[in-house]
């Protein structure tokens, strides 16, 4: 690998992309997130440029992130690692209309998904820009059963119990039945 493609991707523009969504949800955009992070708008724009020898801070970007209310860069991140990012809701404000209302927004998000994937393959071939689409959706898919599901499980289900003598190093754990270590 050539230290150019290297330099490249320090700072991919799937990366760059998503920070610059983030910075848009602002109501005040580029204005407000220079004031967030306490830098003139010609420091976000150089961090941001294609090529540019200067890089966008991750904790800037979590900054953005926040500050706009959004997932952007969370979702970027788990795509590019092959993942997907859930937000956790807090149980305490969620009630049984609220799991059903996900259910039903998960139910319409694989329509859009069949829908894509009927629209790509009416010509007998995927094209790439049509294969993008129906990987996006095929996300968003994902995403809302799986935002669902932990939903469901962290309402419903008992906490799980482990033994935190599992997590403990070898050499250091405690008798529960003496309260003496082995160490």
């Amino acid at each position: 690998m050539d230290k150019q493609h290297w330099k490249v991707e320090k700072q991919p523009a799937w990366l760059v992309a998503a920070i610059r969504k983030a910075i848009s949800a602002l109501p005040g955009g580029y204005v407000e997130a220079g004031e967030w992070l306490d830098v003139t708008e010609d420091a976000l724009f150089n961090r941001l440029r294609a090529g540019g020898d200067q890089m966008f801070p991750m904790g800037w970007a979590m900054v953005m992130q926040k500050a706009s209310n959004t997932h952007h860069v969370a979702h970027a991140v788990a795509r590019a690692s092959g993942g997907v990012f859930v937000p956790l809701t807090d149980v305490e404000d969620v009630d049984n209309g609220d799991i059903n209302q996900r259910l039903l927004e998960a139910i319409e998000q694989i329509t859009k998904y069949s829908q894509q994937i009927r629209v790509a393959i009416e010509d007998g071939v995927i094209e790439p820009h049509e294969r993008e689409a129906i990987n996006t959706e095929l996300y968003k898919s994902i995403t809302k059963l799986q935002e669902h599901t932990t939903l469901v499980y962290r309402v419903f289900c008992e906490p799980e119990k482990g033994d935190a003598r599992e997590c403990a190093a070898p050499g250091a754990v405690a008798s529960i039945f003496r309260g003496e270590t082995n160490a």
